[in-house]
C-alpha cells in the first residue's frame, strides 16, 4: 500500500493545497497526518483528498471537538498515539515520539519539523517534516510504500 505522510501544517493554506495535489496526483491509498492542522479551517481543506486520511491531534490543535467535527467527512482523527494496523504491519501515529515498550512495523511523528527517516531492527520511522514550512524553510511530505518497506521524503517546492 501507498501511504502519503505528513505532519505540522500549521494552517499554511498554500502548502496545504499543494501537499493535497501531490497526493492526489501520485494516488497514494491513505494519507496519515500526524499532527498540528492548527485551525479548523486548514483542515477543510483536506476534503479535496481522493483518498481517507487518518490524523492525531497535535500539541497546537486547541478545538479538538470541531476539528473532528470536520475531518468525520472524509476521515478520523484521534488523539495520541493511535495504533492501528493495515496489511498485517503495525502503526503507531502520534505526534510526538512515543516508546511504548510495543513492537511495530512503523512509527509516525511529527512535532519537531525535521524531516526524517530512520531504519532499525525494531522499526521504521517517520517523520515527514513540516508542510507549512515555518521553522526551517523547506515544505516536506513523505511517501511509504509498505509492500516494498520504502519511505521517502519529498520537498513539495521541488516537486512538480
Amino acid at each position: 500500500m501507498k501511504i502519503g505522510i505528513l505532519s505540522d501544517t500549521h494552517n499554511n493554506t498554500d502548502k496545504i493545497i499543494k501537499a493535497v495535489e501531490f497526493f492526489n496526483l501520485r494516488q497514494v491509498e491513505l494519507v496519515l497526518h500526524a499532527g498540528d492542522f492548527s485551525f479548523v479551517s486548514s483542515a477543510k481543506l483536506f476534503s479535496k483528498l481522493k483518498m481517507p486520511m487518518i490524523a492525531v491531534f497535535g500539541n497546537n490543535d486547541l478545538d479538538t471537538f470541531d476539528l473532528e467535527k470536520t475531518i468525520q467527512p472524509f476521515g478520523q482523527i484521534y488523539h495520541e498515539p493511535y495504533s492501528f494496523t493495515i496489511d498485517g504491519k503495525k502503526f503507531i501515529l502520534s505526534h510526538r515520539l512515543y516508546n511504548t515498550g510495543e513492537k511495530f512495523d512503523y512509527i509516525i511523528y511529527g512535532h519537531t519539523h525535521k524531516a526524517h527517516i530512520q531504519k532499525t531492527p525494531q522499526a521504521l520511522f517517520i517523520n515527514p517534516g513540516e508542510v507549512s514550512a515555518r521553522r526551517y524553510g523547506r515544505s516536506t511530505v513523505a511517501i511509504l510504500d509498505t509492500e516494498t518497506n520504502h519511505a521517502e521524503i519529498f520537498d513539495l517546492d521541488l516537486e512538480n
